[in-house]
Formats: structure tokens, C-alpha cells, sequence
């Protein structure tokens, strides 16, 4: 497993993760994703294909939390100077989740630095859809309510498994406290995930979307509450080159299976 490094862009120091070799790869992770904690996709496939890089969002992991106010162009924006720090005049991009969001902001501001886009579990905003607004979570005190109501929405399935296996469910209810605890007490994750989460409330790509001409994977997760399929398919409408691939799976879809990374492969082989 490869050592995570600092990295000086044109905005900030970014904490920055790099495996592989091939084409150059960057991978935007969701609302929180931390390279210390949670990293899957360095544990799929995708690293013996590409070269694979991957950075804390700013606010999150060991990244840099700028002063202000945050936007989805200023993460856009991250990803560009990222882009620019590693030298890769252009290159593929998977997103997933908040991640997806980014990059649909990222493609259009600068079309000709992405050869090849994916997006998972991704929402267009605007009059396409929203997903779901899950900073209203952080008003839930209670920590064994909040991980419930956030599993309800990650994957439709868990309502029907706290009737038919109540156990199950609480152990997945404990698991997912853990994992927030562990989040939240990573860096300084309880000051900047309030702030990503307000510049995620404002995510609204849907005017830009019939100007991206990039190749396009869209995956949703046909069990997915938080960017339901609906939004997926709203987004391949509006989307020129665009192909939707639904997955048998939750908000998680991207990893939790290698479907979504072996039609990617499938797809993107040169």
C-alpha cells in the first residue's frame, strides 16, 4: 500500500494518495472520503490499470480547510490545480457520490482536461434533482438514530432488514456509529465535513450538463435513496454521450462489487 504524501497546488496543500501505472486516473471521493480511514478504491482493480490518484477533499483528512466560505466550483477548482500539481494535462475521472458532483463542475469548466468520465451514485441538482440533503443528519444528537436514518437512506433495503432481522440491522446500526465516530474524530473532520456538507447544499450542474460532450458512464444504485436512479437517468438524458449502467446495490455501489469497476475497465480499455 502506497504512503499518502502533502502536496502543494496552486489553492492548497492537499493530502494525496498515488498507485499504479497506466493512464492517469483521478478519483474524487464522496462527502467523506479520507484517505486515513476510507480508500476502496485502491483496493479494486483500478490501480493495475491507471495510474490512480486520489486526495482529501479540502476540510477533510490532512488536507488543507481554507478560511470562508466553501463552494462546489472551489472543490472543482481543487480538482483542477490538482490536475495541474500531478502534470497530467488530461486524464480520466471517477466520481462517486459528492465526488460525481465535482466532477460534472470540473468537466465543464475544463472539458478538454477530461479524456473520460464516470459517475457514481450521482445527483445533477437543480431541476434534474437534488440528492438527498444529508447535512440535516448532523442535527441528529443522537448517534444511534442518526446512523440508523443514514442507513435507511444509503440502501432502501435496510427498512425491510430491521423487520426481518433485527439483529443484523443492529449490528449494522453499531458498525455505522463506529465508522462516524472514527470519521468525526479524524483531523479535524468535525470542523470541515459542516462546511463540505453546505457547499454539497448548493450543488446545481443541470444547466451544464448538455455542454459536456466527454464520454460518460452513469452507475445508481437501484436500492439508492440518497441519489436515487431517477437522478442517474435524468442525467443521461441531458448528457450527449452518456450511457447509464444500474447496479444491484445501495449508495455504495461503486465498491462494494466489482461490477461497476469491471464495466469501467470493460469500457475504458485502450
Amino acid at each position: 500500500m502506497s504512503a499518502s504524501c502533502r502536496l502543494q497546488t496552486a489553492g492548497l496543500t492537499v493530502n494525496l494518495r498515488q498507485e499504479g501505472s497506466g493512464p492517469p486516473l483521478l478519483f474524487l471521493g464522496g462527502s467523506n472520503f479520507d484517505l486515513s480511514i476510507n480508500a476502496l478504491v485502491f483496493d479494486s482493480a483500478l490501480p493495475t490499470h491507471f495510474t490512480l490518484a486520489a486526495a482529501d477533499p479540502r476540510g477533510l483528512g490532512a488536507s488543507d480547510a481554507p478560511d470562508g466560505d466553501w463552494s462546489m466550483m472551489d472543490y472543482a477548482q481543487d480538482a483542477l490545480d490538482l490536475l495541474d500539481a500531478l502534470g497530467w494535462d488530461q486524464a480520466d475521472v471517477l466520481g462517486e457520490s459528492f465526488g460525481a458532483m465535482v466532477a460534472m463542475h470540473l468537466t465543464a469548466l475544463a472539458p478538454k482536461r477530461v479524456k473520460r468520465l464516470a459517475l457514481a451514485a450521482a445527483s445533477p441538482g437543480g431541476a434534474g434533482g437534488s440528492s438527498y440533503p444529508i447535512q440535516q443528519f448532523l442535527g441528529i444528537d443522537d448517534a444511534h438514530l442518526r446512523a440508523r436514518a443514514t442507513l435507511e437512506i444509503l440502501d432502501t433495503r435496510f427498512v425491510e432488514l430491521l423487520k426481518s432481522s433485527p439483529e443484523e440491522a443492529e449490528q449494522r446500526i453499531r458498525a455505522r456509529m463506529a465508522v462516524e465516530k472514527r470519521f468525526r474524530d479524524s483531523h479535524r473532520n468535525a470542523e470541515g465535513y459542516p462546511r463540505l456538507l453546505a457547499a454539497r447544499a448548493g450543488h446545481d450542474a443541470w444547466q451544464l450538463l448538455s455542454q459536456i460532450v466527454t464520454p460518460t458512464l452513469v452507475f445508481c444504485g437501484l436500492h439508492d435513496a440518497q441519489a436515487p436512479p431517477q437522478r442517474a437517468e435524468n442525467i443521461v438524458r441531458k448528457m450527449p454521450n452518456a450511457t447509464l449502467h444500474a447496479i444491484d446495490g445501495g449508495h455504495a455501489h461503486c465498491f462494494a462489487t466489482s461490477e461497476a469497476v469491471d464495466i469501467m475497465l470493460a469500457q475504458w480499455a485502450d
